[in-house]
């Protein structure tokens, strides 16, 4: 007796339990929590690089975009590509699961078809451009030199690769023709070679910005159609729930080029807590855009529940948050959108980032 008492114990308590297990499911799919690095913070010395990094993975980032520089691997035409400032970022993600997503942009002078125009310039040829990426995936894709190098990290080859960031913008894309045609051109030899050297990756489009939709048309106007795997956008308006319209509206615009299934990743958004901190922003948009730290938590918070809820509805697989670390003391208002802040090499965390952990908590489970 005194046994069947303690077996239908053991049964209630297992049934008690269920919810709670239950509960805490992953709702997302890995690599859904991602950040943005960029700025001052990737130059701080290796010590408070690891301190950044580590809070990172303690806050549920499982995913980070960041430049891989063209222009500053490869200064010198001829020369072979450094991968001292890649190797650290590799490395450092390895060390804590997170996947990487590189930017690979920026063209150094010797390669650019205007040297007057700066990075801005793209490539006068093709070609080169296609040889720097081929050589980032020699370095770190599954047959990469830096797996047999660093033995003592774990296997994380880098498999997405997203070529190039907001070609209809001059300030990424100075060519003085049509962008998108020449783009179209770039986009399809990368997609080409990165398939060649490593049939299992994956090639990003560049990130659009503003009216997504209508650059989305212009590309597949130019021929984009089965060059790329996942689509990107950079959106940013005054509201978590025009960000999700502008995500329904770049959904219509894959259809209308063919590709209704195609996966997108939000690739950058966020809410700047510039408010009071610069001088107020001349256009409307941007000064609803601009928050406090509070509403910058707040609306993160808000858009995070949103991007869950309807992830399935948009095949949205993953979300950037701009930024991870900035300095809080420029006059651009993206400097105030880290959940970090970074200066003179001390960071303190925002009320955002324990907005964002709470959320990612909850939404890995």
């Amino acid at each position: 007796m005194t046994r069947l008492f303690l077996l239908l114990a053991i049964g209630a308590s297992l049934l008690a339990a269920a919810p709670a297990a239950e509960g805490s499911q992953r709702k997302v799919p890995h690599d859904f929590y991602g950040v943005m690095w960029d700025g001052a913070a990737t130059k701080a010395p290796d010590a408070q690089q690891v301190a950044l990094w580590d809070l990172m993975a303690r806050s549920g980032v499982e995913a980070v975009r960041t430049e891989f520089s063209w222009a500053a691997a490869q200064p010198v035409g001829g020369e072979p590509p450094s991968f001292a400032a890649t190797d650290r970022v590799v490395a450092l993600a390895a060390a804590r699961d997170i996947t990487v997503l590189p930017i690979v942009v920026r063209t150094p002078a010797w390669a650019a078809r205007d040297p007057s125009r700066g990075f801005a310039s793209p490539p006068a040829r093709t070609e080169d451009y296609v040889a720097y990426l081929q050589a980032l995936v020699l370095r770190y894709g599954p047959q990469g030199s830096f797996w047999l190098e660093r033995r003592d990290l774990p296997y994380r080859p880098l498999r997405e690769w997203q070529v190039w960031n907001e070609p209809h913008l001059r300030y990424y894309w100075d060519g003085g023709g049509d962008w998108a045609s020449e783009y179209a051109e770039l986009l399809r030899a990368s997609n080409t070679a990165l398939k060649g050297s490593d049939p299992g990756s994956v090639t990003v489009l560049a990130g659009l910005a503003d009216f997504v939709w209508n650059h989305l048309d212009r590309l597949y106007g130019a021929g984009i159609r089965g060059q790329y795997d996942v689509a990107a956008i950079n959106f940013f308006t005054r509201s978590p729930a025009l960000v999700l319209r502008g995500l329904r509206y770049t959904r219509r615009a894959l259809r209308r080029g063919g590709e209704p299934r195609k996966r997108l990743w939000l690739t950058e958004t966020t809410w700047p807590a510039s408010k009071g901190r610069v001088d107020k922003p001349r256009t409307g948009w941007q000064r609803q855009w601009e928050t406090t730290d509070r509403g910058m938590a707040r609306r993160l918070t808000s858009f995070y529940a949103l991007a869950e809820r309807f992830r399935r509805r948009l095949r949205l697989d993953r979300v950037y948050w701009y930024t991870w670390a900035s300095g809080y003391q420029d006059s651009d208002l993206f400097d105030y959108a880290g959940l970090v802040h970074f200066v003179d090499g001390s960071f303190t965390r925002q009320r955002a980032l324990s907005a964002y952990a709470r959320s990612a908590r909850r939404a890995q489970g």
